[in-house]
């Protein structure tokens, strides 16, 4: 019914792999750097920073999204060392909690300032990744053999025998 769990991992596994991954990361967090960086006040936000949804939900959100990066080195050195291992281990946290930020935002997040840009393109990024975990984590949920058969068919050792 389903595809593959090769074919089903195989965007972020045998594609992106785990530099693609941390690239497109990388670069998402330079721009959000750069973006609360930058005083993009409006006149539609309040001018103390403490009180400016837009900087507020792009601080929140940057911050959850390093995740993947301590997830990413601890799998690296720890785990098997799939990048779809990092995303199914660190995505849940960074991308539902965005959307329950978003909510509790209102989506008044947005705007022609940098941080209410990067937030639609953040939102762009999520969205397009969401729908994607939505599907791994359920089947992750229903059928864990399938993913951890599928990561012990590499050529290290099954992931019980490590920690034996």
């Amino acid at each position: 019914m389903f595809p593959s769990s090769k074919t089903l991992y195989a965007m972020e596994d045998r594609v992106m792999k785990m530099r693609g991954l941390y690239f497109m990361s990388f670069c998402c967090y330079v721009g959000s750097l750069a973006c609360l960086a930058a005083d993009g006040h409006s006149d539609d936000h309040a001018h103390d920073e403490h009180e400016d949804p837009c900087r507020n939900f792009l601080l929140y959100t940057s911050l959850l999204s390093t995740l993947y990066w301590g997830v990413s080195s601890a799998n690296t050195i720890y785990g098997n060392g799939k990048p779809s291992s990092m995303i199914m281990m660190a995505g849940p946290i960074h991308q539902f909690s965005f959307w329950l930020l978003l909510a509790y935002y209102r989506g008044d997040v947005y705007g022609k300032e940098p941080a209410g840009v990067m937030n639609a393109v953040h939102t762009t990024l999520v969205a397009f990744f969401n729908l994607d975990l939505l599907i791994k984590t359920w089947l992750l949920a229903i059928k864990p053999d399938e993913y951890l058969e599928y990561v012990n068919d590499g050529n290290k050792p099954p992931l019980e025998s490590i920690v034996s």
